[in-house]
């Protein structure tokens, strides 16, 4: 799988879930139409830029799945099982996104065509930038950050949460130095999974965007900081985090989860290079979809692990959209004894899960109808409910009721998981679930279809019946044996049985036997 970002729109437009929009469009309305569009959209030409605009590739489970080369049900184990085969990226001496280079004075952010995503935004957002920061302990990191346009020259950065990135300007901040920054539009999912993936300090995010592509990630040398960039990315901006700590405003900002975040105090991004190709194309990352369902893979993966940890057997895992990928995740289990509960602590473990549910094999989790099914009438609340409070949460949760300030945010809430397993010890039969008689011969069902009909006495018809219920049958079973009979012959034969006090029952199947 090539692991350039041309490749993947080419495999987009192929699939059919790419479209090419020739005729030349106004940016403001951009982001509405990708919003109701059923395909992703690649805007040829946009009023007052030199440059396209594409938008909405991953904003779906198959656009997802086909990075991955898998089905959309099967993302998380894809996702984790070519993390077990990484590559270490290699350098190149250049690139197509050294193919035009603008340093100093001739930086422009303005040039860009930045849509406004949200109606209330604080204004134009790059979306779908990776940034690269290097730190003198923890080496190199690579994550996903949201850019708010500020000036021709800066923008915001928003570094409230936890990550490595914070940390490493923390660290410069106290130094009293800027830290060198650098970040990537237009590369392929591979390595947006990669960035986004809550790999461990010291992890190289490229090394698993090598797995996760198939192969490894060429890179280049930034003209102006000591950094490595994606050789195939569209565009690069090169800069500086400056020391000026959480001082700046930075949001508002329609978010992952769907809700229109608050004002936030973040620090700022100098951009002094941009490199790019000659016939460069701004990805705009829409929210929230896009994001949802680049984060799918990752923890849908994480749930899979979890559960091997655990030792127990899982069927499926799904992180619904409806969540923002983030915060629910289901998983249907092959399950023993105790283990519904067991499998909802270790998903529950994972720190972007605030609620899990867990079921049986045979539900399927990605149907809400369903899964719906299985809680009414598999959950006993007073047994099957699990609340775990003061666990880590999300800033971005509102129902946190977190105050946002200049400082550090320590979100707790509570988590909770329910177990919509079969009750331990019920009989299974309890739950088979109805099926319609002759589906598959219905096509020769019909009053005018033509059958040959064996005509018998209900009396005769009694004694066959009698014959063929030596072993336990179920009254369908009995219809389908003797399918040329007349159903009105069958019933007669059977009330003859039934007054003669000749069929007997099996208490757990429902199947009959003759007596004696």
């Amino acid at each position: 799988m090539a692991n350039e970002f041309r490749d993947f729109l080419q495999s987009l437009i192929e699939r059919g879930e790419l479209e090419r929009v020739p005729e030349e469009v106004d940016l403001r309305g951009l982001s509405a139409r990708v919003a109701t569009s059923p395909s992703a959209l690649w805007f040829e030409r946009v009023k007052g830029y030199d440059m396209g605009v594409v938008s909405g590739i991953l904003g779906s489970r198959r656009r997802m799945a086909a990075s991955l080369g898998c089905e959309h049900r099967d993302i998380g184990k894809a996702f984790m099982r070519r993390l077990q085969d990484t590559h270490p990226p290699v350098m190149v001496s250049t690139g197509p996104v050294k193919e035009v280079i603008r340093k100093g004075k001739d930086v422009d952010l303005t040039a860009l065509p930045v849509p406004l995503v949200s109606r209330i935004d604080g204004g134009p957002y790059i979306t779908s930038a990776i940034g690269v920061a290097r730190d003198s302990e923890y080496g190199r990191n690579v994550g996903m950050y949201r850019l708010m346009v500020r000036t021709g020259r800066e923008t915001s950065i928003d570094l409230v949460s936890a990550s490595d990135l914070k940390l490493f300007y923390e660290r410069a901040f106290k130094a009293g130095r800027s830290l060198p920054f650098a970040v990537a539009i237009g590369v392929h999912p591979s390595l947006l999974m990669g960035a986004a993936h809550m790999a461990h300090a010291g992890q190289d995010e490229y090394e698993l965007a090598g797995g996760l592509a198939g192969e490894p990630v060429q890179l280049v040398k930034c003209e102006t900081v000591d950094l490595e960039v994606p050789a195939n990315a569209e565009m690069v901006l090169e800069g500086e985090l400056l020391p000026v700590g959480w001082t700046e405003d930075e949001g508002r900002f329609g978010d992952f989860t769907g809700f229109v975040g608050p004002v936030k105090w973040n620090p700022v991004f100098r951009v002094n290079a941009i490199t790019q190709r000659k016939d460069a194309v701004f990805y705009a990352l829409h929210m929230p979809e896009e994001v949802d369902y680049l984060v799918a893979p990752p923890l849908e993966g994480s749930g899979w692990q979890a559960l091997a940890n655990a030792g127990i057997s899982a069927t499926a895992v799904y992180a619904p959209q409806s969540a923002g990928c983030n915060f629910h995740l289901y998983a249907s289990i092959k399950k023993r004894a105790g283990e519904g509960k067991n499998a909802l602590l270790a998903l529950l473990s994972l720190k972007r899960v605030k609620h899990a549910i867990v079921t049986d094999d045979d539900v399927d989790i990605f149907s809400p109808a369903a899964l719906e099914h299985a809680l009414a009438y598999r959950v006993r609340p007073a047994r099957d409910l699990i609340v775990l409070d003061e666990a880590r949460g999300s800033h971005l949760d509102p129902s946190i009721q977190l105050k946002v300030t200049k400082g550090a945010l320590a979100p707790l809430t509570a988590k909770w998981g329910v177990d919509a397993t079969m009750p331990e010890g019920c009989d299974p039969a309890e739950y088979e679930t109805i099926s319609y008689p002759f589906s598959e011969r219905r096509a020769t069902l019909g009053a005018s279809a033509e059958m040959r009909t064996t005509l018998m006495t209900p009396a005769q018809l009694a004694e066959a019946i009698a014959a063929y219920l030596a072993e336990p049958r179920h009254f369908y079973d009995v219809l389908s044996n003797f399918h040329t009979v007349p159903q009105r012959t069958v019933v007669q034969a059977w009330a003859l049985l039934r007054e003669a006090g000749r069929l007997g029952r099996e208490e757990k199947t429902g199947r009959y036997v003759i007596r004696g």
